[in-house]
């Protein structure tokens, strides 16, 4: 905690987690395979019946409209935190940036 009482970002949501909220981010990041030089990416995490999930989601920003035909979509579910957020990092994901998400959820 910081000396004002108040907890750090990352304790925030590691705590919203433990409640099992959703928590994660969007981004946008350069593609040298993208057709439209962009990969729009979704990370996500929350802990349900005990178990950690987590939601990874890509899809190259030029073939938005054909979606369901080229993005990488996967959930995976881990026994510990550790290893979960172990799992986003390998698919590029910066924990620090976890925060609520604003409308529609991945879960």
């Amino acid at each position: 905690m910081s000396g004002d009482g108040e907890l750090s970002v990352e304790q925030s949501w590691h705590r919203a987690v433990e409640r099992g909220r959703v928590r994660g981010y969007e981004e946008t990041k350069p593609c040298a395979d993208c057709s439209g030089g962009e990969e729009w990416r979704q990370y996500a995490i929350r802990k349900k019946d005990g178990r950690y999930q987590t939601y990874f989601f890509a899809v190259d920003a030029g073939r938005m409209e054909i979606m369901e035909d080229c993005a990488q979509e996967e959930r995976s579910e881990f026994a510990n935190r550790e290893d979960a957020l172990a799992h986003l990092r390998l698919k590029g994901a910066d924990p620090s940036r976890f925060a609520p998400f604003k409308g529609q959820k991945p879960f």
